[in-house]
């Protein structure tokens, strides 16, 4: 009978023997710049993973122990991946497990780590993002639990961040109590959310319909237009002056010399010439 506690320990110090070598190797090539450090897993058939200071690192796990022959002999090695990432991973590779660490090191050195070196930038970037949308959905769910506190954490998984939020208000409509469901979805970012509503009192449901309305609708009395003074728009219409233009007053003389002016000169006037 498997001995489970035994083979899981004997597994274990085994890998983590292995684990020692190849830390060893990558930080005595500089790979990466160094800093490789090593954890053993505890399972029946052997894995450990590789860790890099900047965040990501390396997995050898023996994955088919039960096929038979060579193909049940061999680990694959795989890389860690921020769990927001959702892009297409870096291709695995496989090395026989009786191949000494040194092996195994340039295997994973030449063979896996240039594509796994590429694609983690993207994998980060999905990371990054993702930190975004958690906030933003953050700030939104605060927004609509200050509008309105039953959609607080205790309607849903209790996350800041939820995607998902639910209430039941109740309202007496007409004598009967009506039980009104709202449920909130947010988007990845939380810049719009989807609404639902039911059982909404007929007269709560015009209200929120006029705050979704991007143009209401005016209000007050039409009144017709004034007529123009003696039916002529000219009549209503601004003195207009022509530069150079003389004006004539009701004496007939220029402007500046009629007798209601504080400048008239008598002596230019023509009864002033007789």
């Amino acid at each position: 009978m498997l001995n489970t506690d035994r083979t899981m320990q004997e597994m274990h110090d085994r890998y983590d023997a292995l684990g020692r070598q190849l830390t060893g190797l990558l930080n005595d090539a500089d790979i990466q710049g160094g800093g490789w450090t090593h954890e053993a897993d505890r399972n029946v058939y052997g894995s450990l993973t590789l860790h890099h200071p900047a965040d990501f690192g390396v997995t050898v796990a023996h994955h088919n122990a039960r096929l038979a022959g060579s193909a049940g002999r061999r680990l694959t090695v795989d890389g860690l991946y921020p769990r927001e990432f959702h892009g297409d991973r870096a291709p695995t590779i496989t090395v026989g497990i009786d191949q000494p660490a040194a092996w195994l090191a340039r295997r994973i050195i030449t063979q896996f780590l240039p594509a796994y070196m590429n694609v983690l930038p993207r994998a980060f970037y999905h990371r990054r993002q993702e930190e975004r949308h958690r906030a933003g959905r953050a700030r939104t769910n605060r927004s609509l639990e200050k509008a309105l506190p039953q959609l607080g954490p205790g309607a849903a998984d209790g996350s800041k961040d939820r995607t998902h939020s639910y209430a039941y208000l109740h309202y007496q409509v007409d004598r009967k109590h009506e039980l009104c469901r709202v449920t909130t979805s947010l988007s990845d970012p939380g810049t719009t959310v989807d609404l639902t509503l039911g059982q909404v009192p007929a007269d709560m449901a015009a209200r929120i319909l006029e705050v979704l309305n991007p143009a209401p609708p005016l209000e007050g009395h039409i009144m017709d237009a004034a007529p123009a003074l003696g039916g002529a728009p000219e009549a209503v219409s601004a003195p207009r002056t022509i530069v150079g233009e003389v004006l004539h007053g009701a004496c007939g003389t220029s402007v500046g010399r009629c007798p209601g002016n504080p400048g008239y000169d008598n002596r230019a006037s023509p009864s002033s010439r007789r």
